[in-house]
């Protein structure tokens, strides 16, 4: 029996060291895993950092690309702007001065030796009108008729309302 008793020790021992044996071979290839997981991570970060600094230097390319474009445009719209104002200026002034020199004459009508003025004939027209319960700024057409030989004056405001006035 001594001989089994041997022989199983040594198959003991034998077990024991195949399973050294696979322990160490385990933490070797966890010990490479870990390393090859390491060694992947980094060459990933480096990868990802390298993309991510492109990407920023081609957007930041591209927004000054833009910025130049939009400057530009502004400047030329300025300009545009400054060229057009004296040209609106000018035309505002020769408007100015032709409702400045439109002529407004001063009417008299005389007849046996009395007179009248017909803006006064025409502001009593108008007051007619708002006395009557209208306002002056809806007049949009005004006609006024002498008729001398009856000191009167006829007037048709807005081709609706029409009245008489004393022209003397």
């Amino acid at each position: 029996m001594d001989f089994n008793k041997k022989m199983a020790k040594a198959n003991e021992t034998k077990a024991a060291v195949k399973a050294n044996e696979i322990k160490s071979t385990a933490k070797e290839t966890v010990t490479t895993a870990k390393n090859v997981v390491k060694e992947t991570a980094a060459e990933t970060k480096a990868t990802v950092s390298a993309k991510v600094e492109e990407t920023k230097a081609a957007v930041g390319a591209k927004v000054e690309e833009k910025k130049a474009v939009v400057a530009k445009e502004v400047t030329e719209n300025k300009e545009a702007v400054k060229a057009a104002k004296p040209e609106k200026e000018k035309k505002l002034a020769k408007a100015a001065k032709e409702v400045k020199e439109e002529l407004k004459p001063e009417v008299f009508v005389q007849y046996q030796g009395r007179e009248a003025v017909i803006a006064d004939v025409v502001e009593k027209a108008k007051g007619e009108f708002v006395a009557a319960g209208h306002r002056v700024s809806s007049i949009k057409s005004l006609q006024v008729y002498l008729k001398p030989e009856d000191y009167s004056a006829y007037y048709v405001i807005n081709q609706k309302f029409a009245g008489r006035v004393d022209l003397f």
